[in-house]
């Protein structure tokens, strides 16, 4: 039997994690960013714009050969799994998976373009591409990429208005801060005036956008800076989305070098909670009336999500009333989030009587403080 294979990229948004994985570009063009890890070893590449759409066309001969055993709502599953039993190799077996997975538990709607900037492609190319895609798989609701801050401010207004028009939903940027003095030192590539004129375009273009902050990446010395810049961006931009990733300093980093400088004090867990509600408390709700969403394991507190048009007040009361807990509460529920409990502080009590007098020991007796955020980094290091 033929074996029909589509590439996949190493990453995706938490928001894309049941979305198809169409591979557009390979790698980062910029590549300089000092807290990414991801594309370091690898060159950037565009992907020819045939060998894309053999790879659409790949995911609609899975989608058509899966469809075949759905009968109603229901799925003939040992069919399925023998058919599954056929492919020759993992890379087979991976996309068989995810088109699956995408029929079963996507509900169909979305496709989600990799790499880590698929706007750097060519508008006509991209347009071509985005069209491919509507027209073979035309169950599509969502079509969304990512996009650098400085890549999206170079795009001409009428380029993004023919991406729109062939089928481009929504971009995700890495906007990480709104601070000019932060996006230097680590790196970023871009500046804050470029984030505002290209969040501008994409709005105008009638796209959604979803940008990222990154609490703490500016460290102690610019935690307000950091804090006040983004809102003062979000507040010009008015993006859809919020999306928040909590940063962490992690291991073989170029942001360790950074630290070894001497200029650089790392944010403890608490202070990037703290810059969380500092920044949430400048956006300015008659201008920005997106979604602020917490959607990230990395984050301390996965409840602050709500419109900024309506919501601002409560998300900061939701903050306030976790730091008014007594310290030992805190760090709980600090140690138990950092080591993967998916709740809030208020249903501690749903972990096993173990568990919770194993954290509560540690939480105790965890005393110094350059230990206590050794000990909650040693959990951190290992998310993306």
């Amino acid at each position: 039997m033929e074996e029909f294979v589509f590439q996949i990229g190493p990453i995706r948004p938490p928001s894309e994690a049941n979305s198809l994985l169409l591979r557009v570009t390979e790698n980062c063009p910029w590549n300089k960013c000092k807290f990414c890890m991801l594309y370091k070893k690898n060159d950037f590449h565009t992907r020819p714009v045939a060998e894309v759409k053999k790879d659409i066309d790949t995911m609609a001969e899975y989608r058509d050969r899966i469809l075949a055993y759905k009968d109603g709502e229901d799925w003939n599953m040992p069919a399925v799994q023998a058919d599954y039993e056929t492919l020759l190799s993992d890379d087979a077996r991976m996309c068989y998976q995810m088109v699956f997975r995408w029929l079963t538990e996507g509900d169909s709607q979305a496709i989600f373009l990799q790499d880590a900037n698929t706007m750097v492609l060519r508008p006509e190319w991209l347009i071509e591409i985005v069209s491919y895609v509507r027209e073979r798989l035309p169950e599509i609701q969502r079509i969304t990429s990512y996009g650098r801050a400085n890549t999206l401010a170079k795009i001409k207004e009428e380029d993004f208005r023919a991406l729109r028009q062939a089928g481009l939903d929504r971009i995700h940027s890495g906007y990480e801060s709104g601070s000019d003095k932060v996006l230097e030192l680590i790196a970023k590539g871009t500046t804050q005036e470029e984030q505002i004129i290209g969040g501008q375009k994409v709005r105008q273009a009638g796209i959604e956008l979803s940008i990222y902050f990154m609490p703490g990446v500016g460290g102690r010395e610019l935690s307000e800076d950091n804090a006040l810049e983004t809102a003062k961006v979000i507040n010009a931009v008015n993006p859809n989305f919020v999306r928040l990733r909590t940063f962490v300093l992690r291991t073989g980093s170029l942001m360790e070098e950074v630290r070894a400088s001497g200029n650089y004090t790392e944010a403890t867990d608490m202070e990037k909670l703290l810059e969380i509600r500092n920044m949430i408390a400048h956006i300015d709700p008659s201008k920005a009336k997106g979604r602020i969403t917490s959607d990230h394991i990395i984050n301390l507190l996965q409840e602050v999500n709500g419109d900024m048009d309506t919501d601002i007040p409560w998300m900061l009361s939701y903050i306030d009333s976790f730091l008014a807990l007594p310290e030992l509460e805190r760090k709980k529920y600090q140690l138990a989030r950092r080591m993967g409990f998916p709740l809030d502080w208020k249903q501690m009590y749903r972990l096993k009587e173990s568990d919770q007098t194993y954290i509560a020991d540690l939480a105790k007796n965890t005393v110094d403080d350059a230990a206590w955020e050794a000990l909650l980094h040693r959990f951190m290091d290992r998310y993306i």
